[in-house]
């Protein structure tokens, strides 16, 4: 089910009625019927995973709450994460490694008949495997005791608000959230609804008009030019944010409004001051998650400066496979790693170039630049994300590096409709216009709530300018749909 189709429409307020009229003992078995059906009215069928991975994990917790001796644990530790990962690779990476070994096996003149593994990607599998087993592990450190209600567990791994793209939450965070009695709050449904309307603003207004203009260059990249590379890359930026964290803003406020706090997972990462800095606020629960279960494991930062700069590229390389079974991110995951390693070593350099140009004098100016590098450095690393090949993410780059011909006599003449293609990436000049005007008005509305909240964005207006900016919200989201539903970017993941 997405969050922006009718189904979710009529399906949530359903939901959050049942839930404030059952008895406090029983919600849980209520939101883990309603988790269920949620992911079962995509695929059905693929709620055995789900359940499998719960039982397993649930099983080996149990067993592990039982021994004290850390080394004891180990065998249940390597059950559940073994099984993890054997859903994961079976269902996301099997295919990736198979045709790895085939080519190994083609250069090596051998003979590899091992057959492809045909089946649609689980929705949501990297991100509930990776919730499941933070849980435990924790369990095994002993840093949370285990949860022996197994209804409770199994809402844990299947909430319904963040079940397919996260945030991936610990247990020890939301877990302990549904053995609360929570009583309706009419304040906290308001700031749920709240947010609920502005990640529908984000995914609908802005995410969904900028897909077709990003899909027009990258569909067809042969008949790109370095311009529309560019400039795709740049709004793809905007169209993956506003997708992405407009997801984790109506998870937040579906989860609110049923009294259920849930993590940030973005903190106005295009407002970052580099790179380094746009990570710690970009997909917040999975650096984390990397952080505290790859990045200290391996040594973290305590093993001097070179181990601490190769575990951080070991991480961000991992994040690509995470993200998709391609070699492209892979590289995606990669450069991102060199350009956040880049950003820390050459910070005191490029703080005595600020200082020397006296740029330091003007704050405004300095943080302007910082942003526009720190994003430009983050745009560049689409070029993989969006190609399906390496060959083809060769063809983007050089494209940008080499076809400028006649780019700007096709922007300021009409030569057979080149304007069109050229500039508005495939969309009328009207359309273009008014996708430009709502990202304008987007980033007015987001640099204010950078400084506040979006509560407090709200609460200090007058009511009728609370209203007017509700009317105007609800109107856009309402004119911009489209008769389709767009999955959102990540559940692909």
């Amino acid at each position: 089910m997405f969050f922006n189709s009718l189904h979710y429409l009529v399906f949530f307020p359903v939901v959050v009625l049942l839930y404030f009229f059952t008895p406090s003992k029983y919600r849980w078995l209520l939101l883990l019927v309603a988790s269920y059906y949620f992911y079962m009215v995509w695929k059905p069928i693929y709620i055995l995973l789900i359940i499998l991975s719960t039982l397993i994990d649930y099983y080996c917790s149990v067993q592990m709450g039982k021994i004290d001796l850390k080394p004891k644990r180990r065998p249940y530790i390597a059950v559940s994460i073994f099984s993890n990962l054997l859903i994961l690779v079976a269902f996301k990476y099997f295919n990736f490694f198979n045709t790895a070994a085939y080519d190994l096996a083609d250069l090596l003149n051998m003979e590899y008949a091992v057959p492809m593994f045909n089946v649609i990607l689980p929705m949501g599998i990297s991100f509930y495997t990776f919730q499941t087993m933070s849980y435990s592990i924790d369990v095994y450190r002993g840093d949370i005791k285990p949860e022996t209600h197994f209804g409770k567990f199994a809402l844990y791994v299947t909430f319904f608000p963040q079940l397919v793209a996260g945030p991936i939450e610990r247990a020890k965070d939301l877990l302990s959230q549904f053995h609360f009695k929570y009583e309706y709050n009419h304040d906290r449904a308001v700031s749920g609804l709240r947010l609920i309307l502005w990640g529908l603003f984000k995914k609908i207004v802005i995410a969904d008009q900028l897909s077709g203009m990003v899909s027009y260059v990258f569909d067809n990249p042969e008949n790109a030019n370095g311009f529309s590379v560019i400039f795709a890359l740049i709004l793809f930026t905007q169209q993956i944010y506003c997708d992405f964290s407009g997801y984790s803003d109506i998870a937040q406020g579906s989860a609110r409004v049923l009294g259920i706090s849930l993590m940030d997972n973005f903190k106005f990462p295009l407002y970052a001051k580099s790179i380094d800095d746009l990570w710690r606020r970009w997909h917040i629960s999975l650096v984390k998650w990397f952080t505290d279960y790859l990045y200290i494991p391996l040594g973290g930062s305590r093993k001097g400066v070179k181990r601490k700069y190769l575990n951080l590229f070991i991480i961000f390389a991992i994040s690509g496979l995470w993200h998709g079974s391609n070699w492209t991110f892979i590289l995606w995951g990669l450069f991102n790693g060199i350009f956040v390693i880049y950003s820390r070593l050459s910070a005191p350099f490029r703080e005595k170039i600020i200082i020397n140009f006296k740029i330091n004098k003007l704050p405004k100016i300095r943080y302007s630049l910082q942003m526009i590098s720190s994003i430009s450095l983050f745009a560049s690393t689409w070029i993989f994300f969006l190609a399906d090949s390496l060959k083809e993410s060769l063809l983007l780059i050089e494209k940008v590096v080499f076809d400028w011909d006649n780019v700007l006599n096709k922007i300021i003449y009409n030569i057979d409709g080149a304007r069109q293609s050229t500039l508005y990436l495939g969309k009328e000049f009207e359309s273009f216009l008014l996708i430009i005007i709502f990202i304008i008005l987007f980033e007015m509305i987001q640099w204010k709530m950078s400084k506040t909240s979006l509560d407090n964005f709200f609460i200090k207006k007058v009511r009728w300018q609370t209203w007017s900016i509700y009317l105007f919200i609800l109107f856009s989201i309402m004119f911009m749909s489209n008769i389709e539903e767009a999955p959102f970017i990540y559940f692909q993941f």
